[in-house]
């Protein structure tokens, strides 16, 4: 009886464990706690008492108490575990199910015939008569094994074999040599004992070591979960500026590590650029670019895996202290490297750790390429939609002016012809002034038109004769309403010569709006709201542009570093930190320089570009398009 309480225990904990369950583990602990109570009864008058005769047998006991727990925990468990069993049966399919079935077949007669014996026990006068389909019951699972794979038979009778035979030979050769030379004695006794401990010891050695290695590794291996995991969120991110913080943060909130940053592959400027650090106090260990022959990109490029900071040496781009850092390469070759700090708690980092970080390497090039393939969808539909929208402008354009011209003309014609009939002088004047209104709004409209036009018009991208003054006042028409709805004052001060240069009048537009949002951004809390432009001919050579605004100001020693790209002092979701390095780029490509002043944080900034000015031109040599005039500056 002692082996038969704890059938149910470990039948159900083989079908939890088979099925997967994920509760399985609080149902095992029960269950076996409650045989190790019965088993400890099974040998006292608790569990049985009074022998005597009962049908066939002579001597049979009767159950007591514990027997009867015995009993509703026994039939409870096969029920319940055949229970589960049909309940898989119905979702499972294919080679699983028939598994599934053939398990639930065989116990299931097996056990209706070991229920008869517990009648007998009851005093219930049907004899065990049907014990035989206990055997018949294995011969179901072993169908299951052979027939449907349930397990790899081949692999079990191996190990076991290979067992016996170790066994046979480390434990049959002492006795042998006992039985041979001591005969048979008191020495068999601890000798057996010393046999079972040998064939348990190794089983009881690999139980502690996995609990000693789990209680003392549970950190460790929780981060490497969610490290694994991360990979998961990895792929459903498909903006690149969200996923590198995620990755950065979540790495070193998990690992508890000082720092952890991404230096990303930018082409245009030949290097890697830091793009996210976590925390961002930890931003002064490093350099924000690394160039591409650096010594450390060679190193990366060559190992092509995870290397901690003793492996690489001293680097005057980083300062790692026990790091680590983390290549990722793509299809492109290197395409990131993470950087992680020294752990918080000083530990060392282990081959399991660097294990896995490879393999974040691999899920993090994986998501990069995700994201930068996601983006060129989007940049091709913002591309299609722009175009869409340039010919739709040009349409509404075209509308909008034919109406506006026929307006203008109809108000001069009024004007002209017939207030000479209106005899009174106060309703001719008030006539007058309204067709005024009329003939000024309606050139309003067709100016803006105009530079809507001009502004948005395909450009060969070569250095054209333009009116400065022109250029000036489109960008007004254009940006005038944004300066409205801002309630900037706007004013500006021009000489009155016409000055030329030579370039691209959507490019040098877009300069004077990179500096007009910039100033409203900076003047968003400020109590006075003023923008002055300023057109100086500084020399004949030379003419300077400069935008005042009455923002927040620049701290002096950002002046020299606002135009490198990604510089803002914006929220991140508010800019990018391109448009100043933009405008950079296209008054470079004018032949001409841009820089800023401010007298510091709170007194406002001023930004100022000059562009070389072009030489003998005459207005009616600017007014001939085709013309083959050599222009000199």
């Amino acid at each position: 009886m002692l082996f038969v309480i704890f059938i149910p225990s470990t039948f159900t904990h083989f079908i939890l464990t088979f099925l997967k369950v994920d509760y399985g583990k609080r149902i095992n602990v029960c269950n076996y706690l409650i045989s190790l109570f019965l088993g400890l009864t099974v040998y006292t008058r608790l569990f049985a008492r009074d022998i005597g005769p009962f049908l066939v047998f002579p001597y049979w006991l009767k159950p007591r108490f514990p027997f009867f727990i015995h009993s509703i925990h026994f039939f409870t468990n096969i029920i319940y575990s055949h229970f589960l069993m049909l309940r898989a049966i119905k979702y499972y399919s294919g080679i699983l199910k028939n598994q599934v079935l053939y398990i639930f077949i065989g116990p299931a007669i097996g056990f209706s015939a070991g229920a008869i014996n517990y009648l007998t026990w009851y005093r219930v006068p049907i004899p065990p008569f049907l014990n035989f389909l206990v055997s018949i019951s294995v011969v179901f699972v072993s169908y299951a094994i052979i027939k449907y794979r349930l397990m790899d038979i081949r692999v079990a009778l191996t190990r076991a074999g290979v067992f016996i035979a170790v066994y046979l030979l480390v434990l049959g050769i002492p006795f042998w040599i006992g039985f041979k030379y001591l005969g048979q004695g008191p020495w068999i006794l601890p000798v057996s004992i010393m046999a079972v401990f040998a064939t348990a010891g190794p089983f009881i050695y690999i139980f502690l070591q996995r609990r000693a290695e789990d209680a003392l590794l549970k950190e460790r291996r929780r981060y490497q979960e969610t490290i694994n995991n991360l990979s998961e969120t990895m792929i459903e991110i498909r903006d690149i500026e969200k996923l590198l913080p995620t990755i950065t943060s979540t790495v070193g909130e998990a690992v508890k590590i000082k720092f952890a940053m991404i230096f990303l592959k930018q082409d245009e400027y030949k290097s890697f650029q830091l793009k996210s650090c976590y925390p961002k106090e930890a931003k002064s260990r490093c350099q924000e670019l690394i160039p591409l022959d650096d010594a450390l990109i060679s190193i990366l490029n060559q190992r092509r895996k995870p290397l901690l900071s003793e492996e690489i040496g001293h680097q005057d781009k980083i300062n790692l202290d026990s790091g680590v850092l983390i290549p990722c390469f793509g299809k492109e070759g290197l395409r990131a490297i993470l950087v992680l700090g020294a752990k918080a708690n000083n530990q060392m980092y282990t081959p399991d750790d660097l294990l896995v970080f490879e393999t974040l390497s691999y899920n993090t090039s994986f998501a990069i390429e995700n994201c930068t393939f996601w983006k060129e969808i989007e940049d091709r539909h913002r591309k299609a939609r722009l175009q869409e929208m340039d010919a739709f402008s040009y349409s509404l354009a075209h509308e909008i002016d034919n109406p506006m011209t026929f307006v203008c003309n109809l108000a001069r014609f009024l004007k002209e012809h017939f207030l000479k009939y209106i005899t009174d002088p106060e309703e001719r004047k008030e006539v007058e002034e309204m067709c005024n209104i009329i003939m000024e709004g309606s050139e309003r409209v067709m100016g803006m038109v105009k530079a809507i036009r001009q502004f948005g018009q395909k450009t060969t991208g070569e250095l054209e004769p333009l009116n400065l003054q022109e250029v000036i006042e489109g960008f007004f028409k254009l940006y005038s309403p944004e300066l409205k709805a801002n309630f900037i004052i706007f004013s500006k001060e021009m000489p009155d010569e016409i000055i030329y240069v030579k370039g691209v009048a959507a490019e040098l537009q877009q300069v004077l709006m990179i500096f007009a949002k910039n100033a409203i951004h900076a003047m968003m809390y400020s109590q006075e709201k003023k923008i002055y432009l300023k057109v100086i001919k500084v020399n004949q050579s030379t003419v300077r542009i400069a935008v005042s605004d009455t923002g927040y100001g620049i701290k002096k020693e950002n002046l020299h570093t606002i135009f490198e790209p990604f510089f803002t002092s914006k929220a991140s979701t508010e800019g990018t930190g391109m448009g100043l390095h933009n405008a950079k780029g296209f008054v470079l490509r004018h032949q001409g320089r841009i820089w800023a002043e401010s007298e510091g944080e709170g007194k406002g900034a001023t930004f100022i570009f000059e562009l070389p000015i072009l030489q003998d031109v005459k207005p009616e040599d600017f007014k001939k398009k085709d013309s083959k005039t050599d222009w000199a500056y």
